[in-house]
């Protein structure tokens, strides 16, 4: 599923500012379109985190089976679902979007990056 312009976006002008800060400079295209942002959406990250919770538990608790083979896939899944919830899926924005779009939005997120950085005062 294609993430929306919107929020495309929002996640890039996020990696924008932080880059900005930690770069001491406004960055340019080629710096924004190699930045990582998430594409993983929140709802399905947190229920990813709550199944490892659930598969740790029931590991630990020895349902549905006090096998320790069982109970040890458990125990591996849940800690993998936890990880992949946490961290997510991070692709380069230059991944994200497609060659027809990247130009009217790599304008748009420098534009954005840059006047929030001069109101910061970087």
């Amino acid at each position: 599923m294609p993430l929306s312009r919107e929020l495309v976006e929002r996640r890039a002008i996020k990696a924008g500012l932080k880059a900005s800060k930690k770069r001491h400079h406004v960055v340019s295209g080629q710096e924004l379109l190699s930045l990582r942002v998430q594409t993983m959406s929140g709802w399905l990250r947190i229920a990813l985190v709550m199944l490892g919770i659930c598969l740790l538990a029931s590991g630990w608790f020895g349902w549905p089976s006090e096998s320790n083979m069982v109970q040890g896939l458990e125990a591996v899944a849940g800690i993998f679902a936890i990880l992949f919830g946490s961290f997510g899926v991070r692709r380069t924005l230059s991944h994200i979007v497609d060659s027809v779009d990247a130009v009217d939005l790599v304008g748009s997120v420098l534009e954005a990056v840059a006047d929030a950085v001069s109101n910061i005062g970087l």
